[in-house]
């Protein structure tokens, strides 16, 4: 974090240590707050967490929570059952309880990714530095009360369990993250077919836990009608909402080359294929747990944002802490001088340029022309290139580690049939 050949003295070091974690959780403070405060002041502004809390109030009253109001409900009924603690407060109130709640399992999802996760033991500075990568591309999603970032946190927190050998924990946070949206069991799929004796049946126990827990709070016939009215409404929805998706087939779509759905459908499933195929050459590359877990999560968060089947803007939230650990190791060891401003490119265009951050003439600009799928796709070309160069490193590694030979004594044959020169001085002897 410092010019390089500088030495800067302890108290020069721990002062700016103090300075920026000070500035980081400042700064992420002040966002949550300032974001719960208007939260308050207008419940219903800029949000879609009167969707959840219009069918967690729908359930307790016995309705169907799957009826489109202002738009659909899209989650399990667990999650509708889940917040029923909230459904029950006044409008304000619950707006800022699932604020707090929704970014607190996001903060926490975010430091396992830091401290737990990712290959290398990072210092606080360093973890300070993430956070603050990570809040660019993060603040939509907190603004609008999206419940991706309590899907994320839940699917670190699960990785990070994982990583660490604690099965049921990282079945139980998976388990919660697929039945809030329905993508991550595309990544407890990886798993599973990367551990199937340690992971496979402790998840498929833990969801099918989750769905049967709503019935212990309704009527049975009730929760079974929302089941089958839940399944139809995900077929439904999915074709109505096409138009928001914000995968790689945008692009072709506005460059006049539209993707037939079948077509999409085909090329989702192909990189699903690929992605397991890469995650299983990284598990030859290498035994680290943290390694194969922070390779599988980056690959299934480009996935989801490029291929995924409920892909909107806020969706790229996702990448998130790929993009924020893959920018602060390249500004550190960047193994080319173009890598960081590649990163950085990506970043903006996954994030602020398709908000008004920069203005609504650069939003505009940036969606018409596909900005977060591109910069997507500049995201999966450094991890590519990373994977290659580390896949390089260890080979060279592994070379550089094995025994070399001693060259034989002139005149020495070791099968036999040639003169010893050791049987001479034996003789000699």
């Amino acid at each position: 974090m410092f010019a390089v050949g500088s030495v800067p003295s302890l108290e020069r070091v721990t002062s700016t240590d103090r300075h920026v974690v000070r500035f980081a959780t400042t700064l992420w403070i002040v966002a949550i707050v300032a974001l719960s405060v208007y939260a308050y002041l207008k419940p219903n502004s800029h949000t879609v967490y009167d969707i959840y809390v219009n069918a967690s109030r729908r359930w307790l009253s016995g309705d169907d929570i799957y009826v489109r109001t202002r738009e659909y409900y899209r989650y399990s009924p667990l999650f509708a059952v889940s917040l029923a603690p909230l459904a029950v407060l006044s409008d304000s109130a619950s707006a800022v309880g699932w604020k707090l709640l929704n970014c607190g399992i996001f903060v926490l999802g975010l430091g396992a990714w830091a401290r737990r996760l990712i290959p290398e033991k990072l210092n606080r500075v360093e973890i300070a530095s993430l956070f603050l990568l990570a809040l660019p591309l993060s603040l939509h999603s907190m603004y609008n009360s999206q419940a991706n970032l309590m899907m994320l946190g839940s699917v670190l927190l699960g990785l990070a369990a994982a990583a660490e050998g604690r099965w049921n924990r990282a079945a139980a946070w998976l388990a919660w993250a697929t039945l809030i949206k329905g993508y991550p069991l595309a990544l407890a799929m990886l798993v599973a077919g990367m551990y199937p004796r340690q992971f496979t049946l402790k998840y498929l126990g833990a969801i099918g836990l989750g769905l049967l827990l709503p019935f212990l709070t309704k009527n049975p016939e009730l929760v079974q009608a929302q089941y089958a009215s839940w399944f139809t409404h995900l077929l439904d929805s999915t074709a109505i909402m096409r138009e928001r998706m914000r995968t790689f087939d945008q692009l072709f779509v506005i460059y006049g080359r539209p993707l037939q759905p079948s077509a999409f459908a085909m090329a989702e499933a192909a990189a699903g294929a690929c992605v397991f195929a890469l995650c299983l050459w990284v598990a030859r590359q290498t035994t680290n747990a943290r390694v194969r877990f922070t390779r599988m999560f980056e690959l299934f968060a480009v996935w989801v944002v490029l291929f995924g089947p409920a892909t909107e803007s806020c969706t790229y939230v996702v990448a998130a802490p790929v993009i924020a650990w893959r920018l602060l190791e390249s500004l550190q060891t960047s193994r080319t001088a173009l890598q960081p401003f590649a990163l950085i490119a990506s970043l903006l265009m996954m994030g602020p340029a398709v908000t008004d951050m920069f203005g609504r003439l650069v939003r505009n600009f940036a969606n018409e022309h596909g900005s977060q799928p591109i910069g997507a796709i500049v995201l999966l070309v450094c991890l590519l290139y990373e994977m290659v160069c580390a896949a390089r490193q260890n080979s060279a590694a592994d070379v550089a580690t094995e025994p070399r030979l001693l060259p034989l004594p002139c005149g020495a044959n070791p099968v036999g049939g040639g003169p010893n020169p050791t049987s001479g001085l034996r003789r000699a002897g």
